[in-house]
């Protein structure tokens, strides 16, 4: 029995076909802004921060390529319907750090307590711009967290809570300085706000209880299935031009370290103006005891993280 061949001819209408269809969502998916809500809750820490709201924003790359401005204003302003008492900046505010007149970030003074981490772009004109753009964000109500820590006290239903954030500089140029984790968390709980995942590969184990990242945008054009970075990712590419070295762990939630960790898909664009299984988002965090789950082992995040919606 001899088996037919396919004329190569016959194929080429479907393989336009289906290109076609991958572009239009590539196209249309940076539109389809995210927020995820999840209920947390920290392993290590016996007084549970109940109640406590945090929303995790990141890489903005206003000026870049795609809707970035526009999915920015839609992001800060679906957001004060939340009522977050932390609101944490990821990096990454200008693409290419070209600083643009813009009034996309005009509403951060509308939160009560708004803090931010510089990126690599930010940082990619010199010192000099990315001090400009560490002031701009002070002038809208930001604090600048460039290698400092400080406790930040929140009170919600009558209880005052209390968490230590600590600001990295961004560690995918090496600016970050991780001795500010050398000693291990104390009272309360530790927050680590920086840009690149890959500082997780240089810091002690137990140094902090929860850490936030951007930068990967999930690889922004998403084909490889794991959720650490591959050749089917373009953020793999951008890396290989920049000649600079991978975030090893490029999407979710993760625990590295003896800690909780989530590196965000972030909500703007660089480079190129798609997105492909890696839409934008933005993460917000509800601290509830409740909701650990002791079916998973204790180094499953799944056992401290239920994502309660997506809207």
């Amino acid at each position: 029995m001899v088996s037919k061949v396919v004329p190569l001819r016959r194929l080429v209408p479907w393989v336009s076909a289906l290109g076609l269809l991958v572009l239009a969502r590539a196209s249309l998916e940076p539109r389809r802004l995210q927020f995820r809500i999840v209920r947390i809750s920290l392993p290590r820490v016996d007084a549970p921060l109940t109640g406590l709201r945090l929303a995790f924003l990141t890489d903005f790359h206003i000026g870049g390529p795609g809707p970035s401005a526009a999915l920015t204003v839609a992001a800060l302003e679906q957001l004060r319907a939340w009522e977050p008492d932390i609101v944490l900046l990821g990096g990454d505010y200008f693409d290419q750090g070209r600083i643009v007149p813009t009034t996309v970030f005009d509403s951060l003074p509308l939160f009560p307590r708004v803090y931010a981490v510089l990126g690599n772009h930010d940082h990619r004109r010199g010192p000099e711009n990315a001090s400009a753009i560490a002031r701009f964000l002070a002038s809208r109500g930001a604090i600048v967290l460039q290698n400092e820590r400080l406790l930040v006290t929140v009170e919600r239903n009558h209880r005052a809570m209390t968490v230590e954030l600590v600001g990295l500089d961004d560690p995918y140029t090496g600016l970050d300085d991780p001795s500010l984790l050398a000693n291990p968390p104390g009272a309360f709980p530790r927050i680590l706000l920086a840009h690149a995942p890959l500082l997780l590969d240089r810091i002690p184990i137990g140094c902090a209880d929860l850490a936030l990242f951007g930068h990967t945008h999930w690889g922004q054009i998403r084909l490889a299935p794991s959720r650490q970075i591959g050749l089917l990712d373009a953020a793999w590419y951008f890396d290989r031009i920049r000649r600079k070295p991978h975030s090893r762990l490029q999407r979710g939630w993760f625990w590295e370290r003896g800690m909780l960790a989530y590196v965000s898909a972030g909500i703007g664009l660089t480079q190129l103006p798609f997105r492909l299984f890696a839409p934008p988002e933005v993460l917000l965090l509800e601290f509830d005891a409740e909701a650990m789950d002791p079916r998973w082992p204790c180094d499953d995040p799944r056992r401290f993280v239920r994502v309660a919606n997506s809207w």
